[in-house]
C-alpha cells in the first residue's frame, strides 16, 4: 500500500511577497488590492499562536472581529446564484419543496386551531399548543428560505403561504363574525355607507373613521357585486391586501438588495414585527393602506432601477399614493416622512438627477394632499384626534424621565396573574436580538451600501427602535411601540438581512449558521406574538374577561344587542361600558355616547351609588335615552385597565371592581324603566330625566 503523500505548507504568497506562516487573514488583505470575495473560499488561516493560545477567550474574540471585519470587505457576499438571475436545473421542478412546507404550515394551523379548543381549560394549555403550532408554520419555511438552494419563483410561493396562513391564525380566532374592538369601529363606518349610500357619516366611537373611508369604500363596492355579507366581504378584501404586501415587501427588497435569497429573508423578518399576525390581519384601516404604502415604495424603487423613462409608472405611484392619503392617516403620514427623508439623501448620494427630482415631487406631492385632506376637508377631526393621543403620550413619558410619575411596571397587570418567566424571556429576547441586530446591520450598511439613498433611509429610519421602546414604561403611550412596528420593521427587515448575509453569507453557510439565524428569527417572531396578543394571551380564544376586547365579545352581549335594533329602533343615544358600547353601536345599530364625539364624561353615573342632581346632569347634557348595563363588570378589575373609557377616574390605576349595589341602583328609582334584563345585561329607559330636567 502506498502511503499517502502530504505537501508540505506553503507561507502566503501574493505577487513574489512571502507572509510568514502566523499571518493573519486582515494581514493578507492588506496586501491586496482586489476584492476579498477571491480570497472567501480558501480556509480559515493556521493558529495564530500555540495550541494553549487556541482555548484563550481573547483569542476567539480578536478572531471573531477581524473575520467580520473581513467580510464587510466583501462588495458581494451573495454571488450571483442568489441575485435572482439563478435558473432552475432541468428534471428539478420550479417549486422546491413548497408542496411540503406548505403540509407543515397547514398542520401547524390544525394545532393552532386545537389550542383555541383547549383555552377553556387555561392559559397554560392555550401556550403549550399555540406557539409550537407557530414554529410548525414558521421555522420549516425560515430554514428554506436561508438556503441559497430555492428559486425565486419558490421563495415568493413560501413567503405566501406564511402570510396568509398567519392571517389564518387571527381569522380562526372568531371565523364568523368581527370581534376585536378595531374591527367593531370600521364595520359602523361599512354598514353607515351601505345603509345611507354617502360618505362621512358620524362615528361617535371613532370620529375620524369616516373622514378616512378607503377601506370600507372598497369593501362595500366587493359586497355589493358578490352579493357576500360585510363580514365574508371583508375577509376576501383583507387576504388580498395582505398577499398584495408581501409581494411589494418581497420586490422592493429585491431592488434594493438584488438577492432573491437576501429579499425572502428581509420579508420573513418583517412578519415577525407584532403586528403582522394580530392587528395587521384585522379589518382595519391600516392594513389597506400599509399594503398600498408598501406598493408605493417598490413602484418608485423599481422606477429609480430602470434605465428607460416609464411615465406611466409613476402615473400608478400618484393614484396609489392618493389611496392611502384617504384610507389611513397614520400610515400616510409616516410614509410621507420615509420619502421625504429619502428625497433628501438622495440629495447627497449618487442618485440620478432625473430621480432626486421624482422623489422630491412626489414627496411633495404627499405632503400636499396629507395637509389638504387633514384642514381644508370641513369636519375631519384627524388633527385633535392624533394631537392629543401623542400629547398625553409624551408629557407622561416626560413626567417618567424627570422622575415626578412612576414608570409603569412591566408583565404586569392588576388584572390578570403575571406573566410567566418563559412568556417575559420570549418578550425580552425578541426586543433585544433586533437592538442587538442593528449596530451590526448598520456597520454592514455603512460599509458596503452606503451610496444607496434608498439603502441609506433604511438605515436612518430603524434608528426609531430603540427610542419608541421607550414608551412601554407609559400608560397612555404603551402602544406606540407596537403601533410602529408595522413601520419599523420594513427598514429594520432590511438592515438586519444585511447584517444575516454579510456575517453568513452562502458560501459559509453551515447547519449551525442556519440554526442560529433561525432560531434568532424565531425568538423575535414569538416574543412579538405574546406582546401584541395582550396580558393572559386576552388577544386570543378563552373564556369571558370583564372588559378584555375580543374575551368579552359573547352571544349574550350580542343577542342584547341585536334586541335593541328593532324594539327600541335604530340611533337612540346610548351610554354604556366599552364592550357593549361597539356591540350596540353594530348589532343595534345605536348612537353611543363617548368622551371622544361628545366630550360627556358617562362614567360617574355607573360608579356613583346613587342617582342624584350630579348624575342626572350628565345623563341631561349628554342627552342619553337608555342606559345598558353589564352586571359582569363588578366581578373582576377591567383587563384593559378602565371600564368605560381611557378618561374615567383612575383608569389604569383601579383598585378594586366597580360596585354591584352601583351597577343595581337603577332599579330603585321611580322615573327609569328597565325594559330588558338577560340576567348579566339590563337595558334602562333614562328617557324621563332628558324630557323633564326638573327631576331630582
Amino acid at each position: 500500500m502506498m502511503k499517502r503523500q502530504f505537501k508540505p505548507f506553503k507561507p502566503f504568497q501574493d505577487d513574489g511577497k512571502v507572509l510568514p506562516r502566523q499571518a493573519t487573514y486582515m494581514q493578507y488583505l492588506s496586501t491586496k488590492s482586489t476584492p476579498a470575495t477571491e480570497w472567501a473560499t480558501v480556509r480559515r488561516s493556521p493558529p495564530i499562536s500555540s495550541h494553549k493560545a487556541r482555548g484563550n477567550l481573547a483569542m476567539a474574540v480578536q478572531r471573531m472581529i477581524i473575520t467580520g471585519l473581513a467580510r464587510l470587505q466583501d462588495p458581494q457576499p451573495e454571488g450571483l446564484f442568489t441575485r435572482g438571475l439563478e435558473s432552475v436545473k432541468p428534471g428539478i421542478s420550479p417549486l422546491g419543496l413548497l408542496p411540503l412546507l406548505t403540509l407543515s404550515s397547514t398542520l401547524g394551523l390544525l394545532v393552532v386551531s386545537l389550542s383555541y379548543y383547549l383555552s377553556q381549560y387555561g392559559k397554560l394549555a392555550l401556550e403549550f399548543f399555540f406557539l409550537p403550532g407557530l414554529i410548525l408554520i414558521f421555522v420549516p419555511h425560515v430554514v428554506r428560505l436561508v438556503s441559497p438552494a430555492p428559486s425565486r419563483l419558490e421563495r415568493i410561493c413560501l413567503l405566501c403561504v406564511v402570510g396568509l396562513c398567519f392571517y389564518f391564525v387571527q381569522l380562526m380566532i372568531s371565523p364568523l363574525h368581527f370581534s376585536s374592538f378595531d374591527q367593531f369601529l370600521h364595520w359602523r363606518t361599512a354598514d353607515d355607507i351601505a345603509r345611507s349610500g354617502h360618505l362621512f357619516s358620524e362615528n361617535a366611537m371613532l370620529p375620524v373613521s369616516p373622514y378616512y373611508p378607503g377601506l370600507e369604500i372598497v369593501t362595500n363596492a366587493f359586497s355589493t357585486m358578490s352579493g357576500l355579507s360585510t363580514f365574508h366581504a371583508a375577509v376576501a378584501i383583507i387576504s388580498t391586501a395582505r398577499l398584495l404586501m408581501i409581494l411589494s415587501l418581497f420586490m422592493l427588497y429585491e431592488q434594493v438588495t438584488r438577492s432573491s435569497r437576501m429579499a425572502g429573508i428581509a420579508t420573513i423578518i418583517y412578519m415577525t414585527n407584532p403586528h403582522f399576525v394580530f392587528f395587521d390581519a384585522l379589518f382595519s384601516y391600516e392594513t389597506l393602506a400599509l399594503s398600498l404604502a408598501t406598493c408605493v415604495l417598490y413602484i418608485l424603487a423599481r422606477y429609480e432601477n430602470t434605465n428607460k423613462d416609464y411615465r406611466w409608472i409613476m402615473v400608478a405611484a400618484y393614484i396609489v399614493l392618493l389611496a392611502v392619503t384617504i384610507t389611513h392617516h397614520m400610515t400616510d403620514y409616516v410614509f410621507n416622512g420615509l420619502l421625504i427623508l429619502w428625497a433628501v439623501v438622495s440629495l447627497f448620494e449618487a442618485s440620478s438627477r432625473d430621480m432626486r427630482g421624482t422623489l422630491a415631487t412626489i414627496a411633495c406631492c404627499g405632503v400636499l394632499l396629507s395637509l389638504a385632506y387633514a384642514f381644508f376637508f370641513q369636519g375631519n377631526p384627524v388633527w385633535g384626534y392624533l394631537s392629543s393621543y401623542f400629547e398625553t403620550a409624551f408629557t407622561e413619558l416626560g413626567y417618567i424621565i424627570a422622575g415626578t410619575s412612576t414608570a409603569r411596571p412591566l408583565f404586569v397587570n392588576q388584572a390578570a396573574p403575571p406573566a410567566p418567566i418563559w412568556d417575559r424571556l420570549l418578550m425580552i429576547a425578541s426586543v433585544g436580538l433586533v437592538a442587538f441586530g442593528l449596530p451590526f446591520g448598520l456597520l454592514s450598511l455603512w460599509q458596503q451600501h452606503r451610496h444607496d439613498a434608498l439603502a441609506i433611509m433604511f438605515g436612518i429610519a430603524s434608528l426609531a427602535y430603540p427610542i419608541v421602546q421607550m414608551f412601554r414604561f407609559t400608560q397612555f403611550g404603551s402602544e406606540i411601540p407596537g403601533r410602529s412596528a408595522a413601520f419599523l420593521f420594513l427598514p429594520i427587515a432590511y438592515v438586519l438581512t444585511i447584517f444575516i448575509t454579510h456575517f453568513w453569507p452562502t458560501r459559509n453557510l453551515s447547519w449551525k449558521a442556519t440554526s442560529l439565524i433561525t432560531c434568532a428569527i424565531a425568538v423575535v417572531l414569538l416574543g412579538g406574538v405574546i406582546f401584541e396578543s395582550g396580558p393572559a394571551l386576552s388577544g386570543l380564544p378563552g373564556s369571558y374577561t370583564v372588559v378584555a376586547d375580543g374575551r368579552s365579545v359573547e352571544p349574550e352581549g350580542i343577542q342584547a344587542a341585536s334586541w335593541a335594533f328593532p324594539y327600541l329602533g335604530p340611533d337612540n343615544r346610548v351610554g354604556t361600558d366599552r364592550i357593549n358600547q361597539m356591540l350596540m353601536s353594530t348589532y343595534g345599530d345605536q348612537r353611543v355616547v363617548t368622551g371622544l364625539e361628545d366630550h360627556v364624561d358617562i362614567s360617574p353615573v355607573f360608579f356613583s351609588s346613587r342617582v342624584g342632581p350630579e348624575e342626572v346632569a350628565i345623563l341631561r347634557r349628554a342627552k342619553i335615552r337608555y342606559l345598558v348595563v353589564d352586571l359582569r363588570l363588578s366581578t373582576s378589575l377591567p383587563l384593559e385597565g378602565f371600564y368605560f373609557e381611557s378618561g374615567e377616574p383612575d383608569a389604569f390605576r383601579l383598585t378594586s371592581p366597580i360596585s354591584r349595589d352601583a351597577l343595581t341602583k337603577f332599579n330603585t328609582i321611580p322615573q327609569i324603566n328597565r325594559v330588558f334584563d338577560s340576567g348579566n345585561i339590563v337595558i334602562y329607559d333614562v328617557g324621563a330625566f332628558a324630557d323633564e330636567p326638573n327631576q331630582l
